[in-house]
């Protein structure tokens, strides 16, 4: 008797071993590659609300930016208003959370390409599975999160905005930055 070999892809259906991952959003983060693209929208406006939460939680007031616009909210400050980016990413792999800095949609008739330099001020990357925010200024067509730098961010969630916001001159000395705002 001959033997058939097994067609690609049907290793997975027939192994004994249960698959970790699910169809069903609720499931987050154990979810399949389709799923989370196929959510993929629900996930970025999570990670827009997760950036949200944690401002208005250290005093700082947000606006949404409407969807066409390049930045995703405005960070209201005395000194004025700073364009804020905002870039999640679900899940690890290999240790860090990455993220594309670069616009547009595969599908879209324009493409995916990269932001201009007068599009946003400051960005935002969301490693949503550990509800985790790191603020930067770097304008790398690609980022990384290490996984190690999760408890330093959830032990001080405003270090890194405290840093950004110093580089681009804000002064953290302004009453701003008073006891009123625990970010200080």
């Amino acid at each position: 008797m001959t033997r058939q070999p097994l067609l690609s892809g049907f290793e997975e259906v027939l192994s004994s071993k249960p698959s970790t991952t699910t169809n069903d959003i609720r499931d987050f983060p154990h979810l399949s590659r389709r799923t989370l693209s196929r959510h993929a929208k629900w996930f970025g406006l999570a990670g827009e609300y997760l950036v949200d939460s944690i401002l208005l939680r250290f005093g700082f007031c947000t606006s949404p930016m409407p969807e066409m616009m390049p930045a995703d909210r405005l960070l209201c400050l005395p000194e004025g208003s700073l364009r804020l980016q905002i870039k999640t990413c679900c899940r690890p792999r290999d240790g860090y959370f990455h993220f594309s800095l670069t616009k547009g949609y595969h599908r879209a008739p324009s493409g995916i390409r990269p932001y201009e330099p007068d599009d946003f001020d400051l960005v935002a990357l969301v490693a949503l599975s550990e509800n985790a925010v790191k603020f930067t200024l770097e304008r790398h067509s690609s980022h990384r999160v290490a996984c190690s730098e999760i408890a330093a961010l959830h032990q001080d969630p405003c270090a890194s905005l405290r840093r950004a916001l110093q580089d681009l001159g804000v002064n953290n000395d302004e009453p701003f930055f008073s006891n009123q705002f625990p970010c200080q």
